[in-house]
């Protein structure tokens, strides 16, 4: 049914991964349309309370396809779509999810997480927002929720270097729940997911929604308007090159 995602459900928890093993799980516009519509699917399941989200592999993702960042005007539309569309999907989550993290979350991989209920990361886990790196800006809501989880001097740093960060600073600073061993991520995700499972799923419900009541309103617009921004930039013969350098090093 889906081309670069997997979703399993069993036992009232919604399994989806990632499953692009072969370039560490980026993610292009197909990947993004998968994972929209399995997240849909998940939230919407009957049979479903939890929903964990992790990537093939050994791996989380290692972000956005940058080959998908470099097309005409219509092209770059759809995928400036498909990226406001899976903001808004992991916004409208109604059922907690956990993200399960191994070894890499790039760009929309951490971006991702800020809209997750829980994160565990294995401890060599390597975060990195690259956006400024790239010559384009915040995307999902990043420069909102990033400031707003791990506070705005910290997000200042991670957003205007770009510099990678461990999963001990994400735990420090409460940008994930628990650094475990190498490997582990989903079964500490799946073992927490079980316990979740333990309260009514009417209470896990209205619990999530009122924690997200003062900003959730929010979240599309600031998406859009970091769009806006991101397709200005993108657009630049400076980021073009930037992204062209890199697709051309990754090749060596």
């Amino acid at each position: 049914m889906y081309q670069d995602v997997t979703l399993n459900i069993e036992n009232n928890i919604a399994h989806l991964q990632v499953n692009r093993p072969s370039c560490l799980n980026a993610i292009r516009m197909q990947t993004y349309k998968d994972i929209i519509a399995a997240m849909q699917e998940a939230d919407a399941c009957e049979d479903v309370s939890v929903i964990i989200v992790s990537g093939a592999n050994g791996a989380f993702t290692a972000g956005n396809d940058l080959s998908d960042l470099v097309g005409d005007k219509a092209h770059i539309q759809e995928l400036m779509g498909c990226v406001q569309d899976i903001i808004e999907t992991s916004n409208n989550m109604t059922k907690p999810v956990i993200a399960a993290v191994e070894k890499v979350a790039v760009g929309i991989g951490t971006t991702l997480l800020l809209h997750c209920d829980m994160v565990i990361a294995s401890k060599g886990t390597r975060f990195r927002v690259p956006f400024a790196n790239l010559g384009v800006c915040p995307e999902g809501a990043s420069s909102y929720l990033l400031a707003s989880q791990v506070g705005p001097k910290i997000a200042n740093e991670l957003l205007l270097t770009g510099r990678f960060f461990s999963a001990e600073e994400a735990l420090n600073w409460g940008l994930i729940n628990k650094a475990c061993e190498a490997g582990e991520a989903v079964n500490e995700a799946m073992s927490i997911a079980k316990e979740l499972l333990q309260q009514p799923l009417a209470s896990l419900l209205a619990t999530k929604r009122l924690l997200k009541q003062d900003y959730a309103d929010q979240i599309p617009e600031v998406s859009r308007n970091e769009l806006n921004e991101f397709v200005a930039l993108l657009a630049t013969p400076e980021t073009q090159g930037r992204i062209q350098y890199m697709i051309n090093a990754a090749k060596k």
